[in-house]
């Protein structure tokens, strides 16, 4: 009778795993409350591997997603996915990597980001002549949320296949490399480049009460573009060893 009862549990057990691992995704976006502006279109597979055409937020396109939730997570009191998103977004922005959910809140772990450089400063409409070409790539290799910012954070972003285009003429910065920390929602990224036309050091600090503030240096390089280098009275006196330093803070 124990035997009998056993396996009876173990069946319902298995049973029940199925019947929720093949529900579909369509069927439980459809049930489910939806933010206002959000709409997704295109879903395919279950709530564990699926995917999804298109994403429009506000009516944006931010693009497809796809998603494989791991398992094993569960054992651990997590909730994590693989994903690959971004494909045919507006914003031409694409990533891959885990996201999930743990008691201590949204965390990611090598999470990887990727946009045009053009894409984003025509979206962000700056209010002067520039245009910037190349490639933005930001890879965390873990980020854990914390309200504002983060409660910790590691990475990198990168600026490969640079150029900056204007009026006086068109700069070369090469690759730009910068280092990103977090600790308890202070926010750091500091990064340097080099080239034949100029180099540079930079760093920015974002703080949990909204301030931020950035220092920088840039010094013209032997290829330096005459244009610009006419210009350059307008910034202000080099230092000793021909750099130009300039510093901002405000408040977001």
């Amino acid at each position: 009778m124990k035997h009998g009862w056993l396996y009876g549990g173990l069946s319902l057990l298995a049973f029940t795993t199925s019947l929720v691992a093949h529900i579909p995704a369509s069927f439980v976006v459809s049930q489910a409350p939806m933010p206002l502006g959000l709409r997704i279109t295109g879903i395919a597979g279950t709530i564990w591997s699926g995917s999804a055409q298109q994403i429009f937020w506000q009516g944006q396109n931010i693009g497809d997603l796809k998603w494989d939730i791991q398992l094993s997570s569960l054992f651990v009191a997590k909730l994590e996915a693989a994903v690959r998103f971004g494909r045919g977004s507006d914003m031409g922005v694409r990533g891959k990597g885990n996201v999930g959910l743990s008691l201590s809140g949204p965390y990611a772990e090598n999470l990887v980001l990727s946009a045009a450089t053009k894409q984003l400063t025509a979206a962000l409409a700056l209010p002067f002549p520039i245009d910037l070409q190349g490639q933005l790539e930001l890879s965390l290799k873990q980020y854990q949320y914390s309200s504002p910012w983060c409660e910790s954070a590691q990475g990198t972003l990168a600026w490969t296949d640079s150029k900056i285009g204007s009026p006086l003429g068109e700069l070369s910065p090469g690759p730009v490399v910068a280092d990103l920390t977090c600790q308890a929602n202070d926010v750091t990224l500091t990064g340097q480049q080099s080239s034949a036309q100029v180099s540079s050091d930079f760093s920015a600090q974002l703080k949990p009460d909204m301030s931020y503030s950035f220092q920088a240096w840039f010094k013209p390089e032997a290829q330096f573009p005459s244009e610009m280098g006419e210009q350059l009275k307008w910034v202000g006196n080099p230092d000793n060893q021909g750099r130009y330093q300039f510093q901002y803070q405000g408040q977001l």
